[in-house]
């Protein structure tokens, strides 16, 4: 009895690769970086030769508030017409979102970036309501002053 060998074809089994490149796909768009739309490149932020870096233990989610020059506000990429109305809505779907009773802080620290042209009186207005809206945490983005630079 003699066996005949007949011509086998080997098709390479793609299902595996595949699934692996989906899962990478999958990953990269999961871990990557949308905080890049929350910084507004143009503003000219203050120096300031004493200033600390804050305590980034836990500080919660972040809410950047880009203030330009002539004094709108830019969150997530686009004017704000009303920062009032923008941070009640946001103060009301934080307190949704993590069950936070009425009488409690949001876990959201406020970053506000503002332009070195800013007046003060603008500048304490929008603080002033962000904590008329629960935003108690705030921070401020500015630039420090190296001691080997001239002012």
């Amino acid at each position: 009895m003699s066996m005949s060998h007949s011509a086998e074809q080997c098709e390479p089994n793609l299902v595996p690769i595949l699934d692996m490149v989906f899962q990478l796909i999958t990953f990269f768009m999961l871990v990557i970086n949308f905080k890049a739309v929350d910084v507004d490149k143009n503003l000219v932020l203050p120096v300031v030769g004493a200033a600390d870096p804050s305590d980034q233990g836990d500080q919660g989610d972040l809410l950047v508030l880009n203030v330009r020059s002539d004094g709108s506000v830019q969150v997530r990429g686009a004017i704000q017409p009303s920062i009032d109305l923008f941070l009640r809505g946001e103060s009301r779907a934080v307190a949704v979102l993590r069950d936070v009773k009425p009488d409690q802080p949001l876990p959201v620290t406020a970053v506000l970036r503002v332009d070195r042209k800013v007046a003060f009186e603008t500048l304490m207005k929008i603080v002033d309501t962000c904590k008329a809206n629960r935003f108690s945490k705030i921070d401020f983005v500015v630039v420090r002053k190296k001691d080997d630079i001239n002012p």
